[in-house]
């Protein structure tokens, strides 16, 4: 990972904990109000991703940027299975998403189906510990590999598919910051020209934004 993106992270962990201390109206968040059903959202996000496999030469870094509408239709759900430990608020969200792939100066952009799950059992004051997967066809002129040993990837057709887990702190009831850690898988489908689905994958990748809620 880049020291500049060490860095950033750090940055924003640091900043939410001083928000934590020094802003005591967040402290009283009230989720049931903040993902009362029918709420909207906006998010900015950022995150870095890296590559690597086997069979490529070298690895892949990444970064990528996106902004998602979003919509909480069912409000906070409770259940009485095990204890309440399931409890949450669904958000189902369009993000516009661009990735670059900075190693090989090529890009891709896409249109994901979003959904996240906001875990209210392992709430902690403005701390909302959240899981998200989804789903993003798009163009690419990405170009890399070889057919010969299976690494061959190339668009013009490209999916993203991504699996998120963080927490967000909630500076005020309507503003989120939010950190986490992300998996992203880019295939073909098998859609360009090849009945053959090649992939990357990430071992680890970190992700950022800011959310702002609407009711």
């Amino acid at each position: 990972m880049r020291s500049d993106t060490i860095h950033a992270v750090r940055v924003m962990l640091a900043g939410a904990l001083l928000l934590l201390v020094l802003n005591p109206d967040a402290r009283a968040f009230d989720p049931e109000q903040t993902f009362s059903p029918w709420t909207k959202a906006v998010s900015l996000e950022g995150g870095f991703a890296h590559f690597s496999s086997g069979r490529l030469p070298g690895t892949i870094q990444a970064w990528d940027l996106g902004a998602r509408v979003s919509v909480l239709p069912f409000g906070v759900n409770h259940f009485n299975l095990l204890e309440g430990v399931l409890d949450g608020a669904l958000e189902m969200g369009l993000e516009p998403t661009f990735a670059r792939f900075e190693s090989t100066g090529q890009n891709f952009g896409g249109l994901g189906f979003d959904l996240r799950y906001n875990l209210m059992h392992f709430t902690y004051g403005p701390f909302v510990p959240w899981i998200e997967a989804s789903i993003a066809p798009g163009g690419s002129d990405l170009r890399i590999g070889k057919v010969s040993n299976e690494t061959r990837l190339t668009g013009p057709f490209l999916a993203l598919i991504r699996g998120e887990a963080g927490v967000s702190y909630f500076v005020t009831d309507h503003t989120a910051v939010y950190v986490g850690l992300q998996a992203e898988h880019f295939s073909n489908g098998g859609f360009n020209g090849s009945d053959t689905n090649y992939a990357i994958n990430t071992p680890w990748g970190g992700i950022f934004g800011v959310s702002w809620y609407f009711h």
